[in-house]
């Protein structure tokens, strides 16, 4: 087998699970992972908009629009007009705010286990293998 299949093969193998542990946190607060991830990068970026949103997850903006609007029902951010009247500015409300950390804090619970076999030298060369490779 080519070394860059078994690359590949190995990433699958971890991908899966780590999404299944993810998704098993994420489901006790009734949140689906592209929640998560939308809510994930408001908290990390601040005020944000959703087409900033869509460009940061390499997704499209209806995509993005339909799980922002979710987010908005369940009270987790709120959407505020900006300067430029097409424009609606994101910002994560207090209770968001609550959950994000809460849910973070398992997240680098169930994170700090699957590493714990990997010293932080290793994590950085993986960080910056990864950040090498282009799709």
């Amino acid at each position: 087998m080519r070394i860059e299949q078994e690359f590949f093969d190995a990433y699958v193998a971890l991908y899966r699970p780590y999404i299944n542990r993810a998704n098993s946190i994420l489901t006790t607060y009734s949140l689906y992972s592209s929640q998560w991830l939308i809510l994930k990068d408001i908290a990390k970026h601040g005020t944000t908009t959703l087409v900033d949103v869509s460009r940061r997850r390499q997704i499209e903006k209806s995509t993005a629009n339909k799980v922002i609007k979710h987010l908005l029902e369940l009270g987790l951010i709120q959407s505020e007009q900006g300067e430029d009247r097409r424009v609606k500015n994101l910002t994560m409300t207090e209770e968001g705010a609550h959950l994000f950390d809460e849910v973070s804090k398992r997240m680098h619970e169930m994170q700090r286990e699957v590493l714990q076999n990997v010293d932080q030298e290793q994590l950085e060369e993986m960080i910056i293998t990864f950040e090498k490779m282009k799709i």
